[in-house]
């Protein structure tokens, strides 16, 4: 799982949720915990004693403690897209959707425990400091990191623009090294797109449904279709997902307006269908969905819509298959909980939780291709657009 710009936090998780954003009144001190949750506190609150009474580590973290009963209560739901993420974990991860942040700007992973850079992001203070794919950092300041949790990782190399941070990095065979680092606004943009060299073909990839992305997505499209492009490739390939109103957003450029985008059905169902805007830019052009295992929740509604109505032809693999809803609830220590609300099915009806969303055109992209940088189903994408075939 790739962390973007030392900043991102984990999209998956089991798929990235097609998420509402929810913002309820305060609560009271006491979370506004009902009567009839009487007779099930004394339990908790028993154990609660008991682990302060008798664990023989001191001091206990009563911050983790909470966490980790209420982490614990959801997974008993048994839903792996309802979930509880902690203050820190949650700081990092609505800068993934929200398109800027204040940090170094590098794309960084752990590998067997150690905090490596997968690449600078271009012009970011981490690329002007000479920092390099595969470099590692071991220390954060005064803090060594090795084997540290990444999100704890992550929260101590961002920090507010202008500021300093003092990284150690291990680069190859060469002794550790010290860099200083000035923070700045990292703006990471959702929408990449070109014009395919040698072609008439037009490229764009949406990396993330994040908040920005219809933005990015209008200008991008008036930017190729300016150049008479005689076809379109949208690649969603590894875009683990994000917010519900922006995938209606976003699939409404492809789509004319008033028609079915997805079904949804809660818990009671209650059923609703959710339509595609008018003024799509890109309604009539030839198109082609590039999808594959990576393409999660709100790549799967776009997905279903273009293929329900046999607006694009679908290559690649199979998508993720997770096919529900999320409310996300900012909790009053800023941690956060996500919790399913509704399954989503295509516009005809059909499953897409646990079942998936298949190609037209099945295309397999190997790890041998990764690495000679092949991309047949990118490859497969053109020709159709050439040939029909």
């Amino acid at each position: 799982m790739l962390f973007v710009a030392v900043l991102v936090a984990s999209a998956y998780g089991g798929g990235f949720v097609a998420s509402r954003s929810m913002f309820p009144p305060p609560l009271p001190p006491d979370g506004g915990a009902p009567a009839e949750w009487k007779p099930y506190m004394p339990v908790l609150w028993e154990a609660w004693r008991y682990v302060q009474q008798d664990f023989y580590k001191a001091p206990l973290d009563p911050d983790a403690l909470v966490d980790g009963s209420v982490a614990g209560m959801v997974r008993a739901l048994g839903d792996p897209h309802t979930a509880f993420t902690d203050a820190k974990r949650a700081a990092i991860s609505r800068t993934t959707l929200e398109g800027s942040f204040e940090g170094i700007g590098a794309t960084v992973e752990m590998r067997e425990g150690r905090f490596t850079i997968v690449s600078p992001i271009k012009g970011s203070p981490a690329e002007k400091a000479g920092l390099l794919p595969n470099d590692i950092i071991l220390q954060v300041n005064d803090t060594l990191i090795q084997n540290m949790d990444v999100s704890q990782a992550i929260a101590l190399v961002r920090g507010p623009k202008g500021t300093e941070v003092t990284l150690r990095i291990q680069r190859g065979t060469q002794a550790p090294f010290k860099v200083t680092v000035v923070r700045d606004v990292i703006r990471t943009p959702f929408v990449e797109s070109r014009m395919l060299e040698g072609t008439t073909i037009a490229y764009l990839r949406l990396n993330q449904f994040g908040a920005t992305a219809p933005d990015e997505m209008r200008a991008a499209l008036r930017e190729l279709l300016a150049q008479n492009p005689t076809g379109l490739i949208f690649d969603v390939r590894r875009d683990p997902g994000g917010y519900l109103g922006v995938a209606v957003d976003v699939v409404s450029q492809f789509l004319k307006g008033d028609q079915i985008v997805l079904i949804e059905k809660d818990k009671n169902g209650v059923v609703q269908e959710l339509k595609s805007k008018n003024g799509g830019l890109a309604t009539n052009i030839p198109l082609v969905l590039l999808i594959d295992g990576g393409s999660a929740s709100a790549s799967e509604i776009v997905a279903a819509a273009l293929q329900d109505h046999k607006r694009a032809t679908l290559i690649g693999v199979k998508t993720y298959g997770k096919g529900s809803v999320q409310n996300v609830h900012t909790l009053s220590d800023k941690s956060e909980l996500r919790v399913t609300i509704a399954r989503f099915f295509s516009p005809l009806g059909n499953e897409i939780n646990g079942v998936s969303v298949a190609p037209d055109i099945e295309v397999k992209l190997t790890e041998e291709d990764t690495a000679n940088k092949r991309d047949p189903q990118l490859d497969a994408a053109v020709k159709f657009l050439q040939t029909g075939k």
